[in-house]
């Protein structure tokens, strides 16, 4: 460090990014630690990441194993290289590279480790000792370009073996990359090598700088390898403020500027961290900051993901919702039907043959209505047609009128998974939000395999799987409009409690077996129609559906308590009260109907 450079506090920097700097102190790390070091396995992780475990053999007694696993990434938003500081997982993704590499690279010896120059390039290479008895050399090679990221393996003649993301001759013009293809290196960027410029260059530089850019922009868009953190670092060890314009540059500041790119740029390519860290701490800090940045990543993937499909539930309610309004508009003309159905069989005897309309004293009104007359159809008929047409429409005005309660209830239900979701932080977080729209059908549940096996064998294990794997439920919905969930399997009815409200009603028919039933009260009171209409769900969903006067036991949520080492679903419970009721299939079908089963 040179004297006018200033102490720099880097936690006030953005977050590590894997640019030119970064990648080379890691490279540097690797090639210290790796060398001679044989690759013992592979393993594919389910964002497309590759992590090499090796045996490593070091003077150390291999006291330090933070080292012995590297992480390779191609992700378009995370692309990066550092040590892998966990255990391996224990189940690998399979990929075609990962086969490739897996057959040609296990047991191979790491020859060196490279960083191509201001590139964000890293190459493995690696010698192996065929079954021929001959010597094979091979290379990994990291290429770690944001939307051109890409991880590939070649041959000593550099003919391409595999590549993580295939590259045709219709997507890019510039270079090829599939399995046979000759290997060639990206093309150069547009950019100028960084190095040590001579005052007047320096002014010819700052002189070119667009109007009103800042400073470290200009720099990280002018240098090949640079990054905007970079750029920023140089500026706070030159003691300038990142975002001051160049214009306001003064001719001191332009000067330390000028010796800060030369010095930093000497320190990067050597592998010499910009902060005041050892490379082991560097790595170690750029590790944890980028596997956060992973799990921040899959939350927000996963989060997208979840707000999709309740967003395409919103959006066929809305469709649903317009409909019943439609029917409801059809429906209100209900007793005009029955109207002219009562005027035209009390004038019946009025009507003659080949008659189109009459007119008759509305005994409402009092005043003169002309009824309209099919001559073809005798009048007790066309009377029976039109008390037809009003039965079917007070039928849709009463269905129309609860569905359209039933819309409106689960809107408010999809808002609150909605607000559960932003609140989200963690990926239990949305897997427990995931759970809850797999309870109301929004997603469904996964596909049950069989074991191999022979035919009687697989038949019992999805038997039981449908028993105790995927969760499965049902959603009806009362006629004062609360949402009632019944639970079809262990695992649904454990999920129904672990995300129900302290107030929420549980239900279960008494000494008999059966689904596990809850109200969804929203914090409200519920009235005791609901509570029969829940226990009707309870008592169909249970062994005693034939029955009569089937007795179902109630209380809230919050006395019901999981059984301590028992498989899911058992619970017990307290402050019960009971109650008899008959399963009415067209009432739970009605339920059903209401809640939008039939649907989804």
């Amino acid at each position: 460090m040179t004297e006018f450079l200033k102490p720099v506090d880097f936690d006030l920097l953005p977050r590590a990014v894997m640019d030119y700097s970064t990648l080379t102190v890691i490279g540097r790390l690797a090639s210290e630690k790796l060398i001679d070091a044989r690759l013992r396995r592979v393993t594919g992780t389910r964002d497309g990441s590759i992590i090499f475990a090796f045996d490593r053999f070091s003077d150390d007694g291999d006291k330090d194993h933070y080292f012995d696993a590297w992480l390779f990434s191609a992700d378009p938003k995370l692309f990066r290289v550092h040590p892998w500081p966990d255990v391996m997982p224990g189940k690998s993704v399979a990929s075609h590279l990962l086969e490739v590499i897996s057959h040609h690279l296990t047991g191979a010896k790491v020859t060196a480790v490279d960083v191509t120059k201001f590139e964000r390039i890293l190459n493995l290479h690696f010698t192996k000792r065929e079954y021929t008895g001959e010597e094979s050399t091979y290379t990994f090679i990291a290429e770690l370009m944001g939307k051109h990221s890409n991880m590939i393996l070649i041959d000593s003649d550099s003919i391409i073996l595999a590549s993580h993301k295939p590259v045709h001759s219709y997507q890019s013009r510039f270079r090829e990359i599939r399995a046979g293809k000759d290997y060639t290196r990206p093309p150069r960027q547009d950019r100028i090598e960084p190095r040590e410029f001579i005052p007047t260059e320096w002014s010819d530089f700052l002189g070119s700088a667009e109007m009103d850019i800042d400073i470290d922009q200009h720099i990280a868009g002018t240098f090949m390898g640079m990054s905007r953190v970079w750029a920023m670092t140089i500026c706070l060890l030159a003691g300038i403020k990142p975002g001051t314009k160049v214009t306001e540059l003064l001719l001191d500041d332009s000067e330390k500027l000028r010796q800060t790119l030369a010095l930093t740029t000497g320190m990067v390519t050597t592998g010499v961290p910009l902060s005041d860290e050892s490379p082991d701490e560097f790595v170690r800090r750029v590790t944890a900051d980028f596997l956060e940045r992973a799990d921040d990543i899959a939350v927000e993937k996963a989060r997208q993901g979840i707000s999709k499909i309740i967003g395409k539930r919103r959006k066929k309610l809305r469709a649903l919702e317009k409909g019943l309004t439609r029917d409801l508009d059809k429906a209100a003309k209900a007793e005009k039907y029955k109207k002219r159905a009562d005027l035209l069989l009390a004038n019946q005897y009025r009507i003659t043959p080949g008659m189109n309309e009459l007119e008759i004293d509305d005994w409402e009104t009092g005043e003169k209505v002309v009824l309209e007359i099919d001559p073809s159809i005798n009048p007790p008929l066309q009377s029976e047609m039109l008390y037809d047409r009003y039965r079917k429409l007070k039928r849709t005005l009463e269905v129309a009128t609860e569905r359209l309660a039933g819309v409106v209830a689960e809107d408010e239900e999809l808002t609150r998974l909605e607000d559960k979701l932003a609140r989200a932080e963690h990926l239990s977080e949305i897997n427990d939000v995931r759970e809850l729209c797999i309870l109301h059908g929004l997603i469904s549940p996964p596909d049950v395999k069989a074991k191999r096996g022979p035919k009687a064998h697989r038949k019992r294990q999805v038997q039981k799987q449908a028993l105790t794997g995927a969760i499965s439920s049902r959603r009806y919905r009362s006629n004062d409009g609360f949402l009632i969930m019944a639970g079809l399997n262990d695992r649904a009815n454990d999920a129904l409690r672990r995300s129900s409200n302290p107030e929420d009603i549980w239900l279960h028919t008494r000494n008999i077996p059966g689904s596990h039933v809850y109200i969804i009260t929203r914090g409200k009171a519920v009235p005791e129609t609901t509570i029969r209409e829940a226990a009707m769900v309870a008592a169909w969903h249970s062994k005693a559906r034939d029955g009569s006067h089937v007795p179902v036991d109630y209380t809230k949520a919050k006395y019901v308590t999981p059984i301590a080492g028992a498989r899911a679903g058992k619970v017990t419970f307290r402050r019960e009260r009971t109650i008899r009721v008959n399963p009415d299939e067209k009432r739970i079908e009605m339920m059903g109907l209401m809640a939008g089963d039939v649907d989804k």
